[in-house]
């Protein structure tokens, strides 16, 4: 003991330990109060300003437009892929047969269709967008 002042003499690591106690002590009471400040806050944001649901009208709509859009893009690829079909046999028959106008008409299809489609292409996605 401290003659002095009569009181245990603590070691500098518990006084260490002591302090870093009282200081996570501190912390977490300011934690709490944050919280509560936080959900306070919450609370007088949904009394001034209530949530509110769209109609179920509103979703229906929303679903149906979805599904529409589903169904194009469905119709529109399939119809690529019967295109593309179409071609490719067109393109053996030709090479089978050994027609070179459907040949070169198929060489000209190569060329312009793929433009023409990049072009719409390009309008559908500036609708899109808009």
């Amino acid at each position: 003991m401290d003659e002095n002042h009569k009181t245990p003499r603590r070691s500098e690591p518990e006084r260490g330990r002591n302090e870093e106690q009282l200081g996570k002590l501190h912390m977490e009471q300011d934690d709490e109060q944050t919280i509560h400040s936080l959900q306070e806050g919450l609370r007088t944001m949904d009394r001034l300003f209530s949530p509110s649901t769209p109609s179920s009208a509103w979703f229906e709509q929303r679903i149906a437009e979805t599904h529409k859009k589903q169904r194009l893009r469905l119709l529109r690829d399939l119809l690529t892929l019967w295109l593309g079909a179409l071609v490719i046999l067109y393109l053996s028959y030709a090479i089978a047969t050994s027609q070179p106008l459907a040949f070169l008409s198929l060489q000209a299809a190569a060329v312009i269709v793929p433009i023409a489609w990049l072009l719409l292409r390009k309008r559908v996605d500036l609708h899109e967008e808009s």
